[in-house]
């Protein structure tokens, strides 16, 4: 799919955010409430940092009364500013219902119709953007807090006169938050890793940040399939762009074709490579098992790809077949054969690294049981001499 034609606007939480950046950040004027007066957003913040900060409320009571009671007499100007930002907050996600959205900003008016109403406000998939899992809940607090802080650093800087500068700042707020922390002397400072921060990332430029809310999630995408991309970036951001780009075409071809280019590392085929993948021993078999499963479709043209839905690389049957008849069919390391069928054609260079066709010689192939060829790929994880036919099959045999 066409990056720069891909109109993301048309699902609602990418229109509804510059919609809120336009009304409620520059314009001072509510964007889920019906209320016409100019917020005093100044002065709502620092009723918000007494009431909802320095009073932190650490009991086990739910958040629903705690807030309930830290905001009580609290003028409209500061439950009106509080209810876009929690607003904000549950917008794009998946995992909290529309009537539960349009709730949490009722709570705090006597009339409830004050509040806008509507799918264009409050809606669910395909227009949200995620699915973050319990801990974007269970974090609510801290969730608010990072985002009270993204609020006020763009609306104190007065230099800032339009959505696309104000989304710009954003990223770089949030970016900082995620990989720098953020300063303890802050206003609204937080210590816990928030998943707001790679939300708005998302929202603010959908084409550079990927839609990701866990940074857990990040970490194992980026350990799995971080040996496929040549140069790889030390930007964790950057990198999952290098390893979307170069997976892309060959990955996901079952999935429709807007949901993979919105979910990519959601797709079928992807997801369950990297998403239980919690320790380093875990994530390297899977990248092993990723390099084979590359590997197993025999074609004609080494690199090349064919379209097929999506696309998937291609193989040289010529060279399967040549390679499997000079070692007769059997496992060059532990011996293993059987009646010339269960063996593969193990790349001593792995196809997963062509970043463009190339002309395969029958000398860089040899064949492997299936269980040694899935080991020489976990042991070329751990070293390029494992590229080396002799090393192989030295660390094989052994």
């Amino acid at each position: 799919m066409n990056s720069a034609k891909y109109d993301w606007k048309k699902y609602h939480a990418y229109r509804v955010f510059d919609e809120f950046l336009e009304g409620f950040v520059l314009q001072r004027q509510s964007y889920v409430t019906k209320h016409q007066q100019q917020l005093d957003l100044e002065t709502a913040f620092d009723d918000i940092l007494d009431r909802f900060v320095s009073a932190f409320d650490d009991s086990e009571a739910q958040f629903e009364d705690k807030v309930s009671l830290q905001f009580q007499g609290a003028s409209q100007n500061t439950k009106i500013v509080f209810a876009n930002v929690e607003y904000l907050w549950a917008m794009p996600m998946m995992n909290i219902s529309p009537h539960k959205k349009r709730s949490y900003a009722q709570r705090w008016f006597d009339d409830p119709d004050q509040v806008v109403n509507g799918e264009q406000y409050f809606f669910g998939y395909p227009h949200t953007i995620a699915n973050p899992g319990s801990w974007y809940l269970r974090n609510k607090y801290w969730e608010l807090v990072a985002l009270l802080r993204v609020i006020k650093l763009i609306t104190k800087d007065t230099e800032l006169a339009d959505p696309v500068e104000l989304k710009q700042k954003i990223c770089k707020i949030c970016n900082s938050a995620i990989y720098k922390g953020v300063p303890a002397e802050d206003d609204f400072s937080v210590s816990r890793v928030c998943g707001v921060h790679s939300a708005l990332m998302h929202l603010a430029d959908p084409e550079r940040y990927e839609s990701i809310i866990s940074a857990s999630h990040r970490k194992r995408i980026c350990a799995v399939f971080g040996h496929v991309v040549r140069s790889p970036s030390d930007d964790k951001e950057d990198l999952l762009k290098q390893i979307r780009t170069t997976l892309y075409d060959c990955c996901g071809a079952t999935e429709d074709p807007d949901r993979k280019y919105r979910w990519f590392f959601y797709s079928k085929d992807v997801r369950p490579l990297w998403i239980d993948k919690k320790t380093k021993k875990t994530q390297q078999v899977s990248s092993a098992i990723f390099d084979v499963r590359l590997e197993e479709e025999a074609v004609d043209l080494e690199g090349s790809k064919e379209e097929a839905t999506g696309y998937r690389i291609r193989r040289s049957t010529k060279l399967v077949k040549k390679t499997k008849e000079r070692d007769c069919y059997t496992c060059r390391a532990c011996g293993f054969h059987f009646k010339d069928l269960i063996v593969h054609v193990h790349h001593l260079d792995p196809i997963c690294e062509y970043k463009q066709p190339l002309e395969t010689k029958l000398e860089d192939l040899i064949t492997l049981c299936p269980n040694c060829h899935y080991l020489a790929h976990y042991w070329l994880r751990q070293s390029d001499r494992f590229k080396q036919l002799p090393e192989l099959l030295s660390k094989l045999r052994n």
